[in-house]
């Protein structure tokens, strides 16, 4: 695995929040490709267990085969290791990915602000630069390294349904109809959830330029006597500023609530059907066993799935505060011979002011 960026961040697409996620991971491509593959060794391996589980209940309990319970009891110890190892694996890729995006973006952040000068501060609140380097960086990393796990569950899914079609089509067609209309119905609660997060990134941005603001005035405040004032006025943003997180966690708790209690009834419904097939003779009482597992499992990508779509909005939402910076150009362009001569650049930059 490659070493963390440290002296070429490179340059940015900055014409759209999504084109720049999309350069961060074009740029961490080898880690992001070996994190997606792993991610998806990894969830697959889980989504087998339950069809070796069943395999071992038809063949070997159920029909009292002793060498055929020790062969897929094999088999399912073995999966259990590749799924151990792939998880170390995918793991580790995964937070590669998150260090690569949040440094790289630090990176251009601070290479853009020295673009700018004296520019930076009429065009853009300090809070806004401050809330970059600590808050957007975190989304923007999760936003990829959510990716890895997102597609294991994908796959895994598909697979779940490629078993289960096998089976039985009617519990086939149950889980390829029913998982998009649980995520139509889970996805119902990230529209709201978007604009309440934006507009809590942008009254954060404010009442940290606020605190700045204050810190930096201290003592003209002491002396004209206006602490009152703005303590006042920070008081009442950062009231406001509880109450837009207060909305945001509103919405993030019925999302968390959705996300049990959907899948949960989906499983009711897989495994009760499940049942009824195997009292009429067209399941085997291994597949049912199958069948509950696969059900119970599906919780898991349903709920990486929708985490997944959480972090790519947040750092969609953290990214548009990037781009915005990104997209700032300088009051006086520098000089086309400048431009043309980086010697002359760099002897400029280094020429100390008594010269």
């Amino acid at each position: 695995m490659r070493s963390l960026p440290v002296d070429d961040p490179g340059t940015p697409d900055h014409r759209s929040p999504t084109r720049f996620l999309w350069w961060l991971a074009v740029r961490a491509w080898p880690s992001m490709l070996g994190g997606i593959c792993w991610g998806v060794v990894w969830m697959v391996s889980q989504a087998l267990m339950p069809a070796v589980i069943g395999k071992a209940v038809d063949a070997g309990l159920a029909d009292r085969d002793r060498g055929a319970l020790l062969t897929w009891g094999a088999v399912l110890l073995g999966l259990g290791l590749v799924q151990a190892a792939s998880g170390i694996i995918r793991h580790r890729f995964a937070t590669f990915n998150w260090l690569t995006a949040a440094y790289r973006t630090i990176q251009i952040t601070i290479a853009q602000a020295n673009r700018l000068g004296a520019t930076l501060p009429k065009r853009l609140a300090t809070g806004e630069v401050v809330s970059i380097g600590t808050a957007d960086i975190n989304h923007i990393g999760s936003a990829l390294d959510v990716v890895a796990r997102g597609s294991g569950a994908v796959v895994a899914i598909i697979t779940i349904a490629a078993i289960l079609f096998g089976a039985s089509v009617p519990l086939g067609l149950v889980v390829i109809l029913g998982v998009p209309l649980l995520m139509a119905l889970v996805g119902g609660l990230i529209r709201p959830l978007h604009r309440r997060q934006q507009a809590y990134r942008e009254q954060q941005g404010k009442l940290t330029s606020r605190a700045g603001d204050i810190v930096t005035g201290l003592r003209v405040l002491r002396g004209v006597g206006g602490e009152a004032t703005f303590a006042a006025r920070y008081r009442a943003e950062s009231q406001s500023l509880r109450s837009a997180g207060v909305r945001v966690a509103r919405v993030e708790s019925m999302l968390e609530a959705a996300q049990v209690l959907v899948p949960g009834a989906f499983v009711v419904l897989v495994v009760w059907l499940g049942a009824r097939f195997a009292l009429r003779g067209e399941i085997t009482p291994g597949q049912l066993v199958a069948f509950y597992g696969y059900a119970s499992f599906l919780i898991a990508p349903l709920r990486t799935i929708t985490e997944a779509i959480d972090k790519l909005i947040r750092g969609h939402v953290a990214a548009r505060r990037v781009v915005a910076m990104l997209a700032l150009r300088r009051d006086l362009a520098e000089p086309p011979s400048l431009r043309r001569c980086p010697t002359a650049r760099a002897t400029l930059s280094t020429r100390s002011p008594a010269s």
